[in-house]
This record gives structure tokens, C-alpha cells and sequence, in this order.
């Protein structure tokens, strides 16, 4: 028997038989059987990419470029992360020179030489000598005024003054003839 289930037949007869779905629920599986997706490990995935890019090339006709690669060469010097270092440590200018020594005389790491005794006396010898050179006034003994100063040279005739010196002399010679007096009859 064929129903009519059109608009207007439907409008008419009130009582329409409406047919339920069923749906089957799909049973949940267990815990154990949900299969994990493996994934790739990043060596993995670069040595597949690796052969990819080699068959694919191949089937190209370009033959791979050998990259020579370098090998890191050990600096002599030392270099800007030591020198942070060592100035964190109070050690700076030529004082570095006697680390590099120390460093190639023994082949310790800069914080075994640093921690070193015999290193830290020669050190601290080498830091009192320069004190003491810093302290003592260069210039003659029976004179009180050291020649690397401009007064010593302004006394001096302009061809005696070292070219360094020339500019500051001359200078000081016309502050000097300024602030002298001017008398008049």
C-alpha cells in the first residue's frame, strides 16, 4: 500500500505515520585498543627528507654538490666570552697577556689558572710593579718638573718639542704672554 505523502494530502489528513530512525550506536572500544600515532623524531624526518631530496635529484640528473665542511680551529687568543671573564674577575689589559702565558705554559683553564697560586703571585708582582711605575714622576732629578709635561717644554725651543707636544706648547706659551701685565708710561 503507497501512501500519498505529498504537501496538500498531509495538510488533509492530519495523522501522518512518521517512521523513527534507528540509529545504532557503534560500540566504544577499549582503552587498550586506541592506537597511538607514532610520530617522527626530527633525525628521522631529516634523514627521510635527506633521500627524498636525493631520488629526487637523481631522477633530475643533478649530481650533489660535496660540502667540505671546516673543522672549528681552537683560536690562540682569547676570545670575547674569556675576556668578560676575566674582567669580571678584575683581570684586564696587559694583565690578559700573562693569562695566555700561563694558559699555553701549562695547558690548565682559565679558572685553574685563575685559581692558581703561583699565577696569583705573579700577578699581584706584576700589578705592584706598575703601581710603581705609575708613581714615580718621569722627568730629570735635578729639575721637579717631569719632561713629559708641557711646562718642561715651553722653556724649550720649538725645534726641541716633540711633534706630539708642539701643539700644546704653543698653546700654553699664548695663555701664558695673555695673562702676563701690560705697563705703560
Amino acid at each position: 500500500m503507497i501512501k500519498d505523502l505529498s504537501f496538500n494530502n498531509i495538510m488533509e489528513n492530519d495523522e501522518v505515520e512518521v517512521e523513527e530512525e534507528i540509529v545504532e550506536e557503534t560500540p566504544e572500544l577499549p582503552e587498550e585498543t586506541v592506537v597511538e600515532r607514532q610520530t617522527e623524531s626530527l633525525e628521522d624526518r631529516k634523514a627521510r627528507l635527506e633521500r627524498q631530496l636525493s631520488q629526487t635529484n637523481k631522477k633530475l640528473g643533478i649530481e650533489p654538490e660535496s660540502i667540505e665542511v671546516q673543522p672549528i680551529k681552537k683560536s690562540d687568543g682569547i676570545g670575547y666570552g674569556e675576556k668578560a671573564f676575566l674582567v669580571a674577575n678584575g683581570i684586564k689589559g696587559e694583565e690578559t697577556k700573562l693569562v695566555q702565558e700561563a694558559m699555553k705554559r701549562t695547558g690548565e683553564s682559565l679558572e685553574q689558572i685563575l685559581e692558581n697560586p703561583y699565577f696569583q703571585a705573579k700577578l699581584k708582582e706584576t700589578r705592584d710593579l706598575a703601581m710603581t711605575a705609575d708613581a714615580t714622576p718621569k722627568g730629570s732629578r735635578s729639575n721637579s718638573i717631569p719632561t713629559d709635561s708641557v711646562e718642561y717644554w715651553s722653556a724649550k725651543p720649538i725645534e726641541d718639542v716633540p711633534q706630539e707636544m708642539r701643539r700644546a706648547v704653543v698653546n700654553h706659551r699664548l695663555k701664558k704672554e695673555e695673562s702676563k701685565g701690560k705697563f705703560y708710561n
